[in-house]
C-alpha cells in the first residue's frame, strides 16, 4: 500500500463520467491519501458539470481549463501542455506532503489492479509505462515506443518529463517513440514492469456494451447482442448517437486521429476554440 500519491488527468474529458468509478476505486484501493489534478481543453461545455458529478468529496488539487493553443494541439504537443499547465500545482503540495508516486494518465482511462500481485516499489529515476509499442512513424518506419496513457513515476521524473513541450509537434517522428527517446535523453530508465496494474483506454461504446465500467475493464458480462461494435469500426452516424447518449462533446472526438475521430481537427475546429477563450 502507497501512502501517498498523485494522479494528474491531462486530456479530453471524453468518457470522464464512465470511468470514474473504476479511477477512483482502483486508486482508493492502492493508497492512503490520493489527490487529484486535471487539465483539460477549455471547450465550450460541460467541463464544470462532469467534474462536479463525479467529485463529490474528494474534490480535486486543482481544475484547469486551458485555452486552445494551435501549435500544441496534437497528440505530442497536447498531453505536454497540460501537464505543464498542472505542473505548479502538484509541485508546491508535493513540496508541502511529499507524493511517493504520480500517476500521468487522461480522463479515458481506467486503471485496473490486478488480483494477487504486490505493488511493487516505484524506482528512482524510472519512468515505467503499461506497455510498449511498435507503430509506423511519419516516414514509414517502425520504431519501439512507450504507451503515454498511462505514466508512473516519482515526482521530479515526473516534472522532467514536461519539459518536452519544448519540443515542436513537427519534429516528432511518432508521439510513443519521441516520448522513449525524451525519457532517455533525460537519463532516466523506461519500464514496463507495473505487474500489479494494467490501464484500458475506453471508448463511448463501452456503456453500449457494458452494465458499468468495473465489467468493461475486467472483460465480462458483455451485454449480448452488441448493440454497437468498437468504436473504431462504428460508423460516423453511430458516433454521433453514442456521444450524445453520455452527454458527451464532439469536440472531444474531432482529432487528426484517423481511426477515432468524427471529423479530422480544421480551421472550423480551431475558430470554435479560439472563440471560447
Amino acid at each position: 500500500m502507497l501512502d501517498n500519491i498523485a494522479v494528474v488527468l491531462r486530456g479530453h474529458l471524453r468518457t470522464w463520467e464512465w470511468n470514474a468509478p473504476q479511477v477512483f476505486t482502483f486508486y482508493s484501493s492502492i493508497a492512503h491519501n490520493v489527490d487529484y489534478y486535471i487539465s483539460t481543453w477549455a471547450t465550450p461545455q460541460l467541463r464544470d458539470v462532469k467534474i462536479d458529478i463525479t467529485f463529490r468529496e474528494n474534490l480535486p488539487k486543482a481544475f484547469l481549463k486551458v485555452g486552445f493553443q494551435d501549435r500544441e494541439y496534437t497528440s505530442w504537443g497536447g498531453p505536454a501542455l497540460l501537464s505543464l499547465h498542472i505542473l505548479p500545482y502538484v509541485r508546491q503540495q508535493h513540496k508541502k506532503t511529499p507524493y511517493d508516486v504520480i500517476f500521468d494518465s487522461r480522463p479515458d482511462v481506467a486503471p485496473r489492479l490486478m488480483l494477487g500481485e504486490s505493488i511493487c516499489p516505484i524506482q528512482e529515476n524510472t519512468l515505467y509505462t503499461t506497455n510498449f509499442t511498435n507503430l509506423l512513424d511519419k516516414n514509414g518506419d517502425r520504431n519501439i515506443g512507450m504507451m503515454d496513457h498511462m505514466l508512473v513515476s516519482k515526482f521530479n521524473v515526473f516534472e522532467a518529463m514536461c519539459d518536452r513541450i519544448i519540443i515542436d509537434s513537427a519534429d516528432t517522428k511518432e508521439c510513443h517513440v519521441d516520448m522513449l527517446d525524451f525519457a532517455k535523453k533525460q537519463g532516466f530508465r523506461v519500464s514496463n514492469s507495473l505487474p500489479w496494474m494494467d490501464a484500458t483506454m475506453i471508448r463511448p461504446c463501452g456503456m453500449a456494451r457494458f452494465d458499468n465500467v468495473q465489467d468493461e475493464v475486467y472483460g465480462r458480462n458483455l451485454i449480448e447482442p452488441e448493440q454497437f461494435p468498437t468504436w473504431e469500426s462504428c460508423t460516423l452516424e453511430q458516433k454521433i448517437e453514442l456521444l450524445d447518449m453520455q452527454n458527451i462533446e464532439h469536440l472531444d472526438y474531432i482529432t487528426n486521429n484517423p481511426t477515432i475521430n468524427l471529423q479530422p481537427y480544421t480551421d472550423v475546429v480551431r475558430d470554435q476554440f479560439v472563440n471560447n477563450k
